[in-house]
């Protein structure tokens, strides 16, 4: 798009077929894809909306994530028909940020799950949960208090520079979020930056998280490592891939209570 317009929108394709429990690597035919109008989300005017982030919950509600002139996180609810439910909403604190590169998901009780790298000063990878259902779905503007299920939670701070966080939730709704960081405390890896893991417990009652497991380095290999992706199964096996400079297919597979981990590499 032209570097003009300040809008995010968004497209839904919808595979339909009456073999629903066959895969087929065959291409679909026109009757089978429905490609729906792109909907605006939001005009931002003058802002710079980028790097939106979607995902949809058990009703078939759109969420979208995205930053604002990298100064802020905004969110909105779209139903499945287009409508607007909830907004654009700032659902950052107050303060100053530079905000990139948003992921989102949605658990089983509908509990919007977001990260986000946050580059203002000592760079740190931000968490946060929304619960969208307890406030007003009537196309207006809502607030950051009202739709905050745990408020803005450092995932990581060091020294050096960290970004590009994937996240997602297992059956018990615990948060799994990865991320590429440059931090070496050892100065083993030549300023390259390696992926990072992290585990959390949502503490609802208190707005706060619970560390499971702590930042947890992946890849102990001298390599440049980026931009992770990860994937918590039916089984909460949790499997993540990134790219790396040292070429291969599996990086190593590792059991950390009941989770099992598959890691990927690309490259």
């Amino acid at each position: 798009m032209g570097g003009k317009i300040k809008s995010i929108s968004l497209a839904a394709i919808m595979v339909l077929s009456t073999l629903s429990g066959i895969m087929m690597a065959a291409p679909a035919a026109a009757t089978q894809v429905v490609i729906t109008e792109a909907i605006q989300v939001v005009d931002g005017g003058s802002s710079s909306d980028r790097m939106a982030a979607v995902a949809s919950d058990s009703q078939g509600n759109v969420h979208v994530v995205w930053s604002r002139s990298n100064q802020h996180l905004y969110y909105s609810m779209v139903s499945p028909r287009g409508e607007t439910l909830i907004d654009a909403t700032q659902v950052t604190g107050s303060g100053l940020h530079k905000i990139f590169h948003p992921d989102m998901v949605i658990d089983e009780n509908d509990k919007v799950h977001i990260v986000w790298a946050d580059h203002a000063g000592q760079h740190k990878i931000m968490y946060t949960a929304l619960h969208p259902f307890n406030t007003a779905m009537d196309g207006s503007v809502s607030d950051d208090g009202t739709l905050t299920a745990i408020d803005d939670f450092i995932v990581a701070q060091h020294i050096n520079n960290r970004d590009w966080p994937a996240i997602d939730v297992d059956s018990k709704g615990n948060v799994h979020i990865v991320w590429q960081d440059h931090y070496d405390s050892l100065d083993m890896f030549f300023q390259q930056p390696q992926i990072y893991y992290k585990m959390l417990q949502p503490d609802y009652s208190v707005q706060n998280a619970i560390v499971l497991f702590d930042d947890t380095l992946l890849t102990p290999i001298i390599g440049h490592k980026g931009h992770p992706d990860i994937v918590v199964d039916a089984n909460d096996y949790v499997q993540i891939a990134w790219d790396d400079t040292r070429g291969g297919k599996v990086e190593l597979v590792f059991i950390v209570g009941y989770i099992r981990f598959y890691v990927f590499r690309v490259g």
